[in-house]
C-alpha cells in the first residue's frame, strides 16, 4: 500500500512538472510572438511617396526602399540593380536584377521601375536637386535606360537620394517592396506594421508597432514600464539616467548635422553684418556641453566623412558687440540693441521632433541676450510648412547631409540658387559653378576638395549657421540588445529588425 501511494505520488509530482515545463515554453512562444513596440518622435501623416519628405519616413518605417540604399557598412547596394553603365555624359543604362517583388506578388521589372521614378521626378521637386529631372524609359522587361538633364557622374548615389523610392498604384491604395506593409494607421500617432511575405527571411519578421511620442519624460516612462523595446532619439540627460539604471543604451554618430537656417530675403537677417555678429556671439561649446556629445560643426557634413569642411567656427563675443556697435546698433536703457528706433530682435523657430533643437535654441537664447538681442521663440510641427511662409529670422534645422555617401545632393538642394530645398533664398554664382563642375567629375579628391571649398564659401556668407556634429542616443529592451541602428534615423525599421 505505502509502495503504492510513493509511486501514486512520483507519478503525480512528475506529471506536474511536465506540465510547468509545457507552460514555460508556451510563454516564451507568446513573447517571441509579440509585436516589437517603438518609440520616436514622428509617425508618418499619410501614405503619399511623392509628397514633400514622406519617402524618407515611409523608408525609415521600413514600408519602402530606394533603388539603391546604404548598408551598414556604409555601402551602396541595390535589391534591384544589378549593373548600372554609362553611355555618355547624360545617358544611362539599368540592368534590373529578376524575380524581386512588390509587396502584392508583382515583379518589379523595368516598366514598374520607370514608372515610379518618372512620377517621383515629376511630382516631387526635391527628387530633381542633383541631376535635374530624370527620365527613365523600359528598353526590354529588365533594361531600363536613364537621361539626366544635368550631369552627374554617380547615378547610383542619385538613386539612393530619399525621395526615390520604388512603388505602384494598387486598388486600395499604393503598393511597395520594403520588408513591411502596413496593418493600420493612425495618422502621426502611430503605425502598426506586419511582415511583406515577399521579401527575403520574411519568417523572421513579425508585428511592429511605432508610436509617436515627441515628450521626452513620456518617452522615458514608456521605456522604463517596459511598454517599448526601443525609445529612438532620447535626449543626453535621459540616456544618462537609463546607463546609470543599467538600461541598455546605444550613442551613435547621427550622420545628421544641427544648424541654423537664415532668411536672409527679408527683415534683419538680410543684413549680413548682423548674420556675422550673430555667429561670433554664439559659443557652440556652450552646446556640446548641453547634449552632452558630439562635437562643434566644421561644414556641413559629419567629421567621419572625407568630404566635410575644414572650417575653424570663430566665438569672439568682444568682435560680435564691435560689429553691432559700428552699424549703429547701441544698446537702449533696457540693455536691448535699437537703430532708427527699431529694436533688433530675431524670431527663432525649431520643431518638435527633434529635441536637441530645442536644448539648442534655449542656449542660445541666453547667448543672443548677452549681446542685447531680443528673441522671440517658436516651437512648430512641420517646419518646412514653416520655412516657406518666408515669415522667420533663424530656423534650427537637422538634417542627414550625406545619406547617399556623397556631398552633392544636399549641397544641390539646399545651396543652389532656387535649390529645392534653399530656405535661405541664398545665391552665389561661385557656388553654382562649383555644383556645375562636381557634376562633370567622378567621385574623388578633385569633388572633395570642391566639397570642401564650397563650405568655406558658405561660411563666409552666412546664409547658414554651423552649430553642432551630434550623437543620438536609443534605449533597447533586452529583446533587441543586438539591434544595431545605422544611417541616423533613415533605417530604423529595416530588414533585420527580427522578431
Amino acid at each position: 500500500m505505502k509502495k503504492t501511494i510513493k509511486y501514486l505520488l512520483c507519478s503525480l509530482l512528475l506529471l506536474v512538472f511536465f506540465v510547468a515545463c509545457g507552460e514555460k515554453k508556451e510563454e516564451k512562444v507568446v513573447t517571441e510572438d509579440k509585436p516589437i513596440v517603438i518609440g520616436q518622435t514622428f509617425v508618418v501623416g499619410a501614405i503619399e511617396p511623392t509628397v514633400g519628405g514622406t519617402p524618407w519616413s515611409l523608408t525609415t518605417h521600413g514600408l519602402s526602399e530606394t533603388v539603391f540604399s546604404v548598408d551598414k557598412d556604409g555601402n551602396l547596394v541595390s535589391r534591384y540593380v544589378e549593373e548600372v553603365e554609362k553611355i555618355d555624359k547624360l545617358n544611362w543604362v539599368l540592368k534590373l536584377k529578376k524575380g524581386v517583388k512588390f509587396s502584392d506578388g508583382t515583379e518589379v521589372n523595368a516598366e514598374a521601375l520607370a514608372w515610379a521614378m518618372n512620377t517621383v521626378m515629376e511630382e516631387n521637386p526635391l527628387s530633381n536637386a542633383t541631376a535635374g529631372k530624370v527620365k527613365f524609359e523600359k528598353v526590354d522587361d529588365y533594361t531600363v535606360n536613364v537621361t539626366l538633364e544635368r550631369e552627374t557622374q554617380n547615378l547610383k548615389s542619385l538613386l539612393t537620394e530619399w525621395t526615390n523610392i520604388i512603388f505602384k498604384k494598387g486598388d486600395n491604395g499604393y503598393i511597395f517592396t520594403g520588408p513591411y506593409i502596413v496593418k493600420t494607421l493612425e495618422p502621426e500617432v502611430s503605425l502598426t506594421l506586419e511582415p511583406n511575405q515577399y521579401y527575403e527571411n520574411a519568417e523572421k519578421r513579425g508585428e511592429v508597432i511605432i508610436k509617436a511620442i515627441s515628450d521626452m519624460a513620456s518617452l522615458k516612462l514608456a521605456y522604463e514600464s517596459g511598454e517599448l523595446d526601443m525609445a529612438f532619439g532620447i535626449t543626453p540627460e535621459i540616456a544618462d539616467e537609463l546607463k546609470n539604471a543599467g538600461k541598455i543604451v546605444q550613442t551613435i554618430d547621427a550622420g545628421y548635422q544641427y544648424f541654423g537656417v537664415f532668411n536672409t530675403a527679408s527683415g534683419l537677417m538680410s543684413d549680413k553684418t548682423v548674420r556675422e555678429a550673430i555667429s561670433l556671439g554664439l559659443d557652440r561649446e556652450d552646446y556640446i556641453k548641453a547634449l552632452k556629445g558630439g562635437r562643434v560643426a566644421n561644414g556641413l557634413f559629419a567629421q567621419y566623412f572625407p568630404f566635410a569642411g575644414d572650417v575653424k567656427v570663430e566665438y569672439n563675443l568682444d568682435k560680435a558687440n564691435s560689429i553691432l556697435e559700428e552699424n549703429g546698433w547701441k544698446l537702449n536703457k533696457d540693455g536691448l540693441r535699437e537703430k532708427d528706433g527699431k529694436v533688433l530682435t530675431v524670431n527663432i523657430l525649431t520643431y518638435n521632433s527633434r529635441p536637441d533643437l530645442k536644448i539648442i535654441m534655449q542656449v542660445m537664447l541666453s547667448q543672443l541676450n548677452k549681446m542685447g538681442i531680443e528673441t522671440k521663440t517658436a516651437i512648430v510641427d512641420n517646419i518646412d510648412v514653416e520655412a516657406k511662409k518666408k515669415e522667420f529670422d533663424l530656423i534650427l534645422y537637422a538634417q542627414h547631409t550625406a545619406p547617399t555617401g556623397d556631398p552633392a545632393y544636399f549641397l544641390n538642394q539646399f545651396f543652389r540658387t532656387e535649390g529645392s530645398k534653399n530656405m535661405m533664398t541664398y545665391s552665389s554664382k561661385e557656388v553654382d559653378d562649383l555644383l556645375d563642375k562636381m557634376g562633370t567629375i567622378s567621385y574623388g579628391d578633385e569633388s572633395i576638395k570642391i566639397s570642401k571649398e564650397i563650405q568655406e564659401i558658405i561660411y563666409k556668407d552666412l546664409p547658414v549657421l554651423y552649430l553642432v556634429d551630434p550623437e543620438w542616443n536609443v534605449a533597447l529592451s533586452e529583446r533587441l540588445k543586438d539591434y544595431k541602428p545605422y544611417g541616423g534615423d533613415y533605417y530604423i525599421v529595416n530588414s533585420e529588425l527580427y522578431k
